[in-house]
């Protein structure tokens, strides 16, 4: 089903057009994006004036133009809080309705903040319980706790990056008193609210919304050369964002378009939503929030279809490369076979590499999707399956995480060594890099060993035994082939771990493969 969701926020009226699939998959089609800061006039006037009425009439005619050329099944338009606010309300929604053609849903903070949380779920691994949804827009910000899988409590705040702007800023750049006034108007709100809520102290806190991802861009600048296409995920660490928002509120408008990684929409509109959400994350006693790249649009969708909310953290992580595995080719029994000599072997060698459960689950996905590539090109399928999974929205995946599987793909076969010449080996720590070099010796020998018919290796086994690893095969048809592609790409496994790698071919059924 192809939808079209219609975001008529306080800072810029957003487009979505998405495939949705019953289970929650939605592949997105065409995106469009125009500031129009009527959060600002709102604010300033407690309405929309004539002119911007008409500019905001104009976005979502040529936004109906784009679903409709796109071929939607059903268009959502949904407006938040400069429409709630604006006292003239009957005729914003009577002039976009016209401009539509479909009725306006003019939501409520509460199901603001329920469908970005739905958003949310099926964007995020939360393995934590209760949480916190932060969604801080131009116009207002949205809490919700989340606790045992339901929605226990939300509540709607004044305190949108547009709002605060137009109301208690007067300087550029933005001087130490009114920085002080925004964190007080902060705390004043949101301390007792916290109370209200019952959400525990340094209660895992995800944070949405357009002023989140923008400061997710700027402080993912800080540390990549050139930042990941994904920041799904991605940690804003309070103290960052402190110093952020310190550093925002110093810089004028123009130094401000000259920082790396600046969304030039929201410039204006930063200083005071980074003081903004660094004071709400130290008011629920956070240490952080972690990024979610979904949220609204994304929910509207969601629960317009009733799709369910993963049923446990691992889900989405799961769906989302069974989706991307599933549109790149059918997996066969080459897939299969990789992944399973991948895990055998990581089981087997645990005690060289000392890696654990979070680097296993890695090296099974990277393995499943190692192939992806293939149909673009059979010669370069490594490149392209790199390619595919760092800029393939896969869902619930840190920007480290998603950059550990791509190296494993680009490198599982050619040179092999990972390089920090490709970018996403070069913006992971060295911790990081060591366990990603592991990981990428064992797809290597994992694919040599899968390359032949299913058949040829059935069982892994190994042994260590005096400074070298004697990794030892079972087959009932042709295991002499398979090892002997195995063994031509054993080098970066012996670098990684330091140990020289033999292989030995044994009677079929005379190992004890390790439990999983």
């Amino acid at each position: 089903m192809r939808v079209a969701v219609f975001d008529l926020g306080s800072t810029s009226f957003q487009l979505l057009v998405g495939d949705v699939e019953p289970d929650g998959g939605l592949t997105p089609v065409v995106r469009d994006r125009v500031v129009l800061n009527l959060g600002a006039d709102v604010a300033a006037t407690g309405r929309v004036p004539p002119g911007a009425l008409d500019r905001a009439s104009q976005v979502v005619r040529r936004f109906r133009d784009l679903a409709d050329r796109a071929a939607v099944d059903e268009v959502i338009p949904v407006a938040t809080a400069a429409f709630r606010e604006a006292v003239n309300r009957p005729e914003l929604a009577s002039t976009i309705e016209s401009a539509i053609g479909t009725p306006l849903r003019i939501l409520s903070g509460d199901l603001e903040a329920r469908a970005t949380v739905a958003g949310i779920r099926a964007s995020i691994t939360i393995a934590s319980d209760p949480w916190i949804a932060i969604d801080l827009g131009g116009g207002s910000l949205e809490v919700a706790l989340v606790d045992g899988g339901r929605v226990r409590w939300t509540e709607t705040f004044p305190l949108g990056a547009a709002w605060i702007t137009a109301t208690l800023v007067r300087t550029d750049p933005m001087s130490r008193s009114e920085r002080r006034s925004i964190k007080a108007e902060v705390k004043e709100l949101l301390s007792p609210a916290r109370e209200r809520s019952g959400a525990p102290e340094g209660a895992l806190c995800i944070a949405a919304g357009g002023t989140a991802g923008a400061l997710a861009r700027l402080l993912a600048a800080e540390r990549w050369p050139s930042p990941p296409a994904s920041l799904n995920q991605f940690e804003l660490r309070l103290d960052a964002l402190d110093d952020l928002a310190r550093e925002l509120a110093d810089l004028d408008q123009s130094e401000r378009l000259a920082l790396p990684g600046i969304d030039e929409r929201r410039a204006e509109l930063l200083p005071a939503g980074a003081v903004v959400l660094a004071t709400a994350l130290a008011v629920f006693g956070a240490d952080g929030a972690v990024h979610s790249e979904w949220g609204l649009r994304e929910g509207v969708i969601l629960d317009e279809i009733g799709a369910p909310a993963p049923a446990s953290p691992g889900d989405v992580r799961e769906a989302a490369v069974a989706r991307l595995a599933r549109r790149w080719g059918p997996e066969g029994e080459h897939e299969g076979a990789v992944r399973t000599h991948a895990l055998d072997l990581f089981d087997e060698t645990k005690e060289l590499h000392g890696l654990g459960d979070h680097e296993r689950e890695l090296l099974s996905h990277a393995a499943r999707l190692h192939d992806i590539g293939v149909r673009i090109s059979p010669d370069k399928s490594h490149r392209h399956g790199a390619y595919l999974v760092e800029h393939g929205g896969l869902r619930g995946f840190s920007p480290q995480e998603v950059a550990m599987m791509a190296s494993m793909i680009r490198f599982h076969r050619g040179a092999g060594w990972p390089k920090p010449s490709y970018g996403p080996f070069a913006g992971l720590d060295q911790e990081e890099r060591a366990a990603c070099q592991v990981l990428t010796g064992i797809l290597r020998i994992a694919h040599g060993l899968g390359r032949a018919d299913e058949s040829d290796v059935v069982e892994i086994g190994a042994k260590i035994r005096r400074g070298e690893l004697r990794i030892l095969v079972s087959g009932s048809a042709n295991p002499e082939g398979a090892v002997a592609e195995a063994e031509e790409r054993a080098a970066v496994l012996e670098r990684a771990i330091g140990r020289r790698i033999r292989f030995e071919i044994v009677p079929e059924g005379t190992l004890v493969t390790r439990p999983a």
